[in-house]
């Protein structure tokens, strides 16, 4: 059977539905890659968030132990007279005592340089790109150790409360900052590992994809035989335009020396193509 058709007027009639399937198709293809990335997301920062609390459970130990060091480097020796049934609150020695040590250490030093430097140290040797800063409220002042400018980008991670009586206008409270850059809790073997991972399965992924896409858009052959010379064999061959020929049975197309087997998505366009005259 031979017949002669005109591309343009059957590529208007075939281009709509082979849109939507090749919009159909590449969303197919795109979904592994939107899967994969979303997953390592997701299991990055669940990572980043718990390797944040690790580093602020840390630097909330560090805190208290500056505070110990500071005590044991700036006050050598302590003088006290103490009886339980004399004193009009129910608050133990231990108490009273740690509010007169943190007394001591602010009329000594107002700005609590000591302590500040501990636990910078202590800070730094968890990760160095910690910033940290404290702070105290005593007597109606508040007082910081870090500029004002960034107070807002820094979370309080401790704060301890001292006190000698039940009148809340003489407790003693100091706190402890931190601030944490985003990049921090990625620094970590876990993080690489999971960006290896996701790596891998993208490049299996394109790898698949590419592979998959071209089997389905043909396979090159061999140049055949002009068709002229044809002679019981031309029969199978229909001639789509003067230079463009096909081979229905074993779904071959043909344009001057040039020839490829259609499969796949190609295959099934082409020939609806051929049916929707």
């Amino acid at each position: 059977m031979i017949f002669q058709e005109d591309f343009r007027k059957d590529s208007d009639k075939i281009q709509k539905p082979k849109n939507i399937s090749m919009s159909r198709s590449r969303m197919k293809h795109i979904i592994p890659y939107i899967a994969i990335l979303l997953l390592a997301t997701v299991t990055i920062y669940s990572n980043a968030e718990k390797e944040r609390t690790r580093i602020t459970e840390r630097c909330q130990d560090t805190f208290s132990h500056a505070i110990r060091t500071e005590k044991k480097l700036l006050i050598k020796q302590f003088c006290m007279q103490y009886r339980q049934e004399n004193s009009p609150n129910s608050l133990s020695v231990e108490d009273k005592k740690d509010w007169y040590d943190q007394n001591y250490l602010i009329a000594t030093s107002p700005s609590r340089h000591q302590l500040d430097s501990l636990f910078r140290d202590g800070a730094h040797k968890i990760n160095r790109n910690i910033s940290t800063a404290i702070g105290y409220t005593f007597n109606g002042k508040n007082y910081f150790s870090g500029d004002e400018s960034c107070r807002k980008s820094v979370i309080p991670v401790q704060e301890c409360v001292y006190r000698k009586d039940t009148i809340s206008t003489t407790d003693i409270v100091l706190q402890a900052y931190i601030h944490i850059p985003f990049y921090v809790p990625l620094q970590n073997t876990y993080t690489y590992a999971v960006v290896f991972m996701a790596s891998v399965a993208l490049a299996v992924c394109f790898l698949y994809t590419r592979r998959r896409k071209k089997n389905m858009t043909g396979i090159p052959l061999q140049e055949l035989p002009e068709t002229g010379n044809r002679t019981t064999d031309n029969a199978r061959w229909i001639i789509i335009s003067k230079e463009v020929w096909w081979d229905e049975k074993n779904h071959i197309i043909k344009k001057g020396e040039t020839s490829m087997i259609l499969t796949g998505e190609s295959l099934k366009f082409f020939k609806l193509f051929l049916e929707n005259k």
